[in-house]
């Protein structure tokens, strides 16, 4: 099973379209032929495209696995409810470039008058797919890489006024070790259950924010849904479930998430995402990746003074003096001399002036003449 979303988006409340073809990991072309598709392998419903594979049925219309006539792949999506919504949302989104995002091609028309979007073709599994393998939680660090993904593409739309509507793991894929987010788009009813595949009403239920029944499309939205996915990841289940989607609305509207399974370093993240106020959530993407930041590197983020480097070993000043080497000192030589400064030098380097110091002074040269016996004795006791 293998999903590839509808592209679109508006700021605008209202209904929009979308759905989950189905959910996992993309097919190969050998494995066509387990869903009812309208056009079968080598049909050519566009020019210059030939579908490979059908690869997911919604209630919005079939995806295709389609190459172009020189070779490029590329997904196709026909669109089959709701036309002027998801038209004008793809129209919005044809031109954003971003490597954490499902790229748009192009929308066209066939003969038969069908409107079909051209977006990029992905063949990488969906972060539903990774969380199913992980029913305990996903390794934090696998965690940290996909997260990372996904807010690099929602802060790409929310910096071009797109809110996505529809953040869920089975939105999102791994391409070649880039994470890469589909369907930035609305949807019309609301899915019962996450595992269905199916997306209605603005959103999934297990993701929805609770303003969202106000009618309240703010950017505050994708970041409840962020935290939702988050708390999914590291616990492998999300923190509001029911047996109706009526039950779970209850609990995004009433209930707190239980946070006891969620690793101590992001209770506090998750905690203010998950807000029943939106104006107390983050107020964008980069502010909840600038508070994940304390988790992911805590020393770095405390501006901590970094380590050196291995077999570096660190100067040590003691205090505000710092001994030079002995080769770099200069060498002072003196003679010891009677408080008269009238002595011979003790002794002196050679070719080196002797001098005659008084409080710390040159003196005047000694005067030359014979010492009395009490400075002699005076001398030697110096000397000793």
């Amino acid at each position: 099973n293998w999903q590839m979303m509808p592209l679109t988006a508006t700021l605008e409340a209202g209904p929009g379209v979308g759905g989950d073809p189905a959910a996992g990991r993309q097919p190969q072309p050998r494995a066509c032929g387990k869903m009812k598709f309208a056009y079968k392998t080598g049909a050519r419903p566009l020019d210059g495209y030939e579908i490979q594979c059908g690869v997911g049925v919604g209630g919005f219309g079939d995806v295709y696995f389609a190459k172009t006539d020189a070779g490029k792949e590329v997904a196709l999506k026909r669109i089959q409810r709701n036309l002027e919504i998801e038209v004008r949302g793809v129209k919005q989104c044809l031109n954003l470039k971003h490597p954490n995002l499902v790229a748009l091609y192009d929308i066209k028309s066939d003969d038969e008058g069908q409107t079909w979007v051209v977006m990029e073709y992905v063949g990488g599994e969906s972060l539903k797919a990774v969380i199913d393998r992980n029913p305990n939680g996903m390794p934090v660090e696998q965690a940290e890489r996909w997260f990372r993904g996904i807010a690099a593409g929602v802060g790409c739309l929310h910096d071009h006024g797109i809110v996505h509507r529809d953040l869920k793991p089975a939105n999102i894929f791994d391409d070649q070790g880039f994470i890469k987010v589909g369907d930035y788009g609305l949807s019309k009813f609301i899915a019962t259950s996450r595992r269905s595949g199916q997306t209605e009403s603005v959103g999934t239920v297990h993701y929805m924010a609770p303003e969202i029944g106000r009618g309240v499309y703010g950017k505050e939205i994708d970041v409840y849904a962020l935290g939702i996915i988050l708390y999914e990841m590291l616990t492998g289940r999300v923190p509001f479930d029911g047996e109706s989607s009526q039950e779970i609305i209850m609990k995004h509207l009433t209930d707190n998430p239980d946070l006891s399974a969620v690793p101590l370093a992001y209770r506090e993240v998750i905690q203010r995402a998950l807000r029943k106020d939106p104006l107390k959530r983050f107020r964008n993407v980069a502010e909840m990746l600038d508070a994940l930041q304390i988790v992911w590197q805590p020393a770095a983020a405390r501006g901590a003074a970094p380590s050196p480097p291995a077999g570096v070993t660190p100067e040590i000043v003691f205090g505000p003096v710092r001994l030079r080497p002995v080769q770099d000192r200069e060498v002072v030589n003196a003679q010891l001399v009677s408080p008269g400064c009238g002595a011979s030098p003790v002794s002196r380097a050679p070719g080196a002036a002797a001098a005659c110091v008084r409080r710390g002074q040159p003196a005047a040269k000694p005067r030359s003449g014979n010492m009395s016996g009490s400075t002699k004795a005076l001398l030697i006791v110096a000397i000793v």
